[in-house]
């Protein structure tokens, strides 16, 4: 669990003395696994430091949820919206398992951003990570087929996930074929074929809904129709 503000990239620059200023603003808050944080659309104004627990970001439409990315102990969450000329949330926010944040109110935010530049400076690098992050999941939407499309998703998640364990890469994340399927706009049938065909031919190995990535050169080289550098895989809480 994260315990000092300045683990958090958008406060990483403040000095100590700073940070002890900001330290009593914040409320400790906790919620359970599957509670929604955050309502797209909602009026709302509340900022959230994720300290432990991980959170899904996702899209509804007549409802079919397409999930945005994947929040980790670091990020922060309803910044963009407090930055914005208005309160409407822009997406959904739920709770993956139990979650531990800090609570933050917009106007002591905006007091901050004030007060400090580089806390501006670093949500602008926050937004610009995010939209790379969207320009290369629209990418996958548009331009690859079902096959493709897991593997480069798999080999992000391999990037900011990942943890060895025995020689083999764990991704510490629970993924159902569901799941999975709602990150790349595709139907469960088509991501439940592909993933057999990634066990079956020696790629991936998946036990209890973790992956287990067993050959990692060959995930890569179904990915080779994109651009990206290894480090542009990862997110914005890395």
């Amino acid at each position: 669990m994260i315990t000092d503000l300045s683990d958090f990239t958008i406060f990483s620059d403040l000095p100590k003395d700073s940070l002890s200023q900001i330290a009593p603003l914040l409320k400790e808050r906790n919620f359970k696994k599957n509670h929604v944080l955050i309502f797209e659309n909602d009026l709302s104004e509340e900022v959230y430091l994720i300290r432990s627990g991980k959170l899904k970001v996702y899209r509804l439409s007549e409802d079919r949820e397409i999930i945005l990315k994947i929040a980790s102990p670091g990020e922060i969450l309803g910044e963009a919206e407090a930055l914005s000329n208005h309160n409407y949330r822009i997406s959904t926010v739920e709770a993956l398992e139990n979650v531990s944040a800090w609570q933050l109110e917009k106007q002591d935010f905006l007091r901050i951003v004030e007060q400090y530049p580089s806390v501006l400076r670093n949500a602008y690098t926050i937004l610009i990570e995010r939209i790379r992050m969207l320009n290369r999941l629209i990418r996958y939407l548009s331009f690859y087929d079902v096959r493709t499309r897991t593997a480069n998703l798999i080999t992000d998640l391999y990037y900011n996930f990942g943890q060895w364990e025995d020689s083999i890469c764990k991704i510490d994340l629970k993924i159902s074929q569901s799941f999975l399927a709602n990150m790349i706009g595709v139907t469960r049938e088509s991501i439940s074929k592909t993933l057999a065909e990634f066990q079956a031919e020696g790629i991936l190995d998946i036990r209890n809904k973790y992956f287990y990535v067993i050959n990692k050169s060959k995930l890569e080289s179904i990915c080779n129709h994109t651009e990206e550098f290894p480090e542009l895989r990862k997110w914005d809480n890395q």
